[in-house]
Parts: structure tokens; C-alpha cells; sequence
């Protein structure tokens, strides 16, 4: 065979996804967007403050609600919506939604007070 290659197998499906994919799948994260969280966490020192309320708008699958649920105090509200339905988050308050209508702003405001 040419290149010597041919017992190389091509990467497929879940052999091709990033260290973060299977870190997050670990770690009982529902998606590798969690560790941006966390990084921008560590940065900014997002939870340090205490914070009274957290919105997550498109939401889904609910990585990041997954990280504020965890490191936010548990007084704080934490709200996410998405077009999709997101699976119950211990301490997380979700529905489903459009962001761009009245509608949902109105849901939100309410959640949020």
C-alpha cells in the first residue's frame, strides 16, 4: 500500500471529539462548553461575587447551568431557556422558548425578581 498508511484507520464518530469532549462526559458535564465556564470563571472570578441572579439564554444542553448550579451560592436564581428543552438541573429553573419574543422576556423578568 502506498505511504505505508494502510493500517491506519480513519477517526470516526466519537474517536474524533476533543480531550474537553471526554473530560466533560467524566465529569458528569453535559457539554465541553462547561470548561469555557470554568476557565472564564477562573479569570474573571465570576463566583466570587455573590451574584443574585444567572440567565442562560439557548441554554441547551446546559453545560454552563450545570456550572453555575455548582458554584453559584444557593440563593441565587438560576434561570435557562432555549428553544429546545433542557433536562432538570438540580437548583436550575429552565423552559422552553424563543429569546426574541415578548413573550419570553416577560417569563424571564418574572423569574428573575
Amino acid at each position: 500500500m502506498a505511504g505505508g498508511d494502510s493500517h491506519r484507520k480513519k477517526k470516526t464518530g466519537k474517536q474524533r471529539l476533543d480531550k474537553f469532549y471526554h473530560l466533560a462526559k467524566e465529569q458528569g458535564y453535559r457539554a465541553r462548553s462547561a470548561f469555557k465556564l470554568l476557565q472564564l470563571s477562573q479569570r474573571f472570578r465570576l463566583f466570587e461575587k455573590s451574584c443574585a441572579s444567572v440567565v442562560d439564554l439557548c441554554a441547551a444542553p446546559g453545560g454552563w447551568l450545570q456550572v453555575a448550579a455548582k458554584h453559584c451560592p444557593v440563593a441565587t436564581t438560576i434561570v435557562g431557556v432555549d428553544l429546545v428543552p433542557i433536562a432538570p438541573i438540580r437548583g436550575v429553573q429552565t423552559f422552553t422558548g424563543d429569546i426574541t419574543t415578548p413573550q419570553c422576556a416577560a417569563k424571564l423578568r418574572k423569574l428573575v425578581k
